[in-house]
């Protein structure tokens, strides 16, 4: 008979998520649940909550801004680094702006999207771009460093056209940066979208969180807040992840 495989680092992970939900759950004894819910009352609340067909609407409107967001910053972030990678005036001259962007704060963004737009849609999608597309151009400027340039030069020799050499050549070559931008984008977006919705919309759960917060209710807050850090963790990876490994499945095969 088999022994059972556990993974290095399981066990440890999961007696560290006991003991916190022990220490949480006598914490929330010394207060009301309103102010520090424990597990399983914030759980009751969960059921709840999802157990209304308009949470979902309120879900799915966010999860749209993320994901439009998500698109245009790889899009935008993508094209940015790679021609700050193969020309040399474009690096010179964006360099600096990146920088800029990087270091200016968050909410500044958030507020200005605000002033600019207004309550609408762009709002909230306009911060995600200002404050996620530096991260994604950083990753794939980096990556372009890392280029064969002996692949870059045969496609040369071979007179590639650009759509070729970007698609055959580049591409490929970048595709684990292209992963691992687009992961740190959704770990950043989603955050970001529900500080908008906070301020720059009337809908989302950016919305919820804000009208608890002003109701003083810690536990809604919680409600929302977790459950949508729980679902997009499961996006991550049952999406992203899974998505990367199929991409990359090729590398496996070649080490069997």
């Amino acid at each position: 008979m088999k022994s059972l495989k556990i993974k290095p680092g399981l066990v440890p992970g999961v007696v560290t998520i006991l003991v916190s939900l022990v220490l949480w759950q006598l914490a929330s004894l010394f207060f009301i649940p309103v102010f520090l819910p424990g597990p399983l009352y914030l759980l009751d609340l969960i059921f709840a909550v999802y157990s209304d067909p308009a949470s979902y609407a309120v879900i799915w409107k966010t999860l749209v801004r993320i994901f439009n967001g998500l698109v245009l910053c790889m899009f935008i972030g993508t094209a940015i680094g790679l021609l700050m990678g193969i020309r040399k005036n474009f690096e010179s001259f964006m360099d600096s702006w990146i920088m800029v962007l990087l270091t200016f704060p968050a909410i500044c963004w958030a507020f200005l999207s605000v002033l600019w737009f207004g309550l609408s849609e762009w709002a909230p999608m306009l911060t995600v771009i200002l404050i996620v597309f530096p991260f994604v151009s950083m990753n794939i400027w980096e990556g372009t460093k890392a280029l064969e340039k002996e692949l870059v030069d045969m496609a040369t020799v071979y007179r590639a056209d650009r759509w070729s050499m970007l698609r055959k050549v580049l591409i490929p070559q970048l595709m684990p940066y292209i992963f691992s931008a687009m992961r740190i984008a959704l770990s950043l977006s989603w955050k970001i979208v529900l500080v908008g919705e906070a301020f720059g919309v009337s809908s989302g759960v950016g919305q919820k969180l804000i009208y608890w917060f002003e109701e003083t209710r810690v536990d809604m807050m919680l409600t929302w807040g977790l459950s949508f850090m729980v679902l997009m963790v499961l996006i991550e990876i049952l999406v992203f992840r899974l998505w990367e490994r199929h991409t990359f499945a090729w590398r496996h095969q070649i080490a069997n």
